[in-house]
């Protein structure tokens, strides 16, 4: 066995610095890289990166729309916003964003009502439910609506139809989109997708009543 001493002398260790994983790999020169072409290092430094920035985007993201959310639910203590009108028989409903006039006997239903967007009136000729979010973009035609359409109205929650996307008219609303809700069994509901650009509000409302009792409610939106 030779010691390091007896190497001749004209052999000249690699050095680091001039010899890359792509050159070397198990003492066997491998073709070097193509242009743009990553080395398997360079990629999982990549993937780390990604990873990284999912778990840092993913909360923000998740913390700017509880924001929007709680900046509604504050703006609803303190604004003044009221129907269009207010037909004779009816009576003014409003979330503090958004406002409608429904039929004086109709009450809130606590049973579809709670504290985080969903606000259920109802009486013994139908009923409107609305579900408010916050968003920083408007919505676009043929957008899914929200779970709670599942459960407004029904006993248990139940699968839906969402019929195509109609422009509607709402006085506020930067964006509003109207389509008709059926399930088997006869349901047949109006829904109004309807996006305020000041805010960043979205209602999605769901009214259930007669055609004339529809058409009142829905003259009277306003955001």
């Amino acid at each position: 066995m030779k010691l390091v001493t007896d190497l001749p002398a004209e052999t000249t260790p690699v050095s680091p610095a001039t010899t890359s994983p792509d050159e070397v790999a198990g003492g066997t020169a491998l073709e070097p890289l193509q242009s743009g072409e990553l080395t398997p290092a360079e990629r999982a430094v990549r993937r780390r990166n990604r990873q990284w920035f999912l778990v840092l985007a993913i909360p923000a993201v998740v913390l700017g729309v509880a924001a929007l959310i709680a900046s509604i639910i504050a703006d609803q203590s303190v604004s003044s916003v009221s129907p269009i009108r207010i037909p004779a028989g009816y009576k003014a409903v409003s979330d503090g964003v958004f406002a409608y006039a429904v039929p004086s006997s109709w009450s809130t239903n606590d049973l579809y009502t709670d504290d985080v967007g969903d606000l259920d009136t109802s009486g013994s000729s139908g009923w409107i439910a609305e579900h408010v979010d916050a968003r920083a973009t408007p919505p676009v035609e043929g957008e899914t609506p929200p779970k709670a359409f599942q459960a407004f109205g029904m006993g248990t929650p139940a699968a839906f139809q969402i019929g195509a996307a109609q422009s509607a008219g709402v006085e506020g609303a930067a964006v509003a989109f109207r389509y008709t809700i059926t399930r088997p069994g006869g349901f047949r509901a109006t829904a109004i997708d309807a996006w305020q650009s000041s805010s960043g509000a979205e209602i999605w409302l769901l009214v259930d009543a007669s055609k004339d009792t529809t058409a009142q409610i829905l003259g009277t939106f306003k955001a």
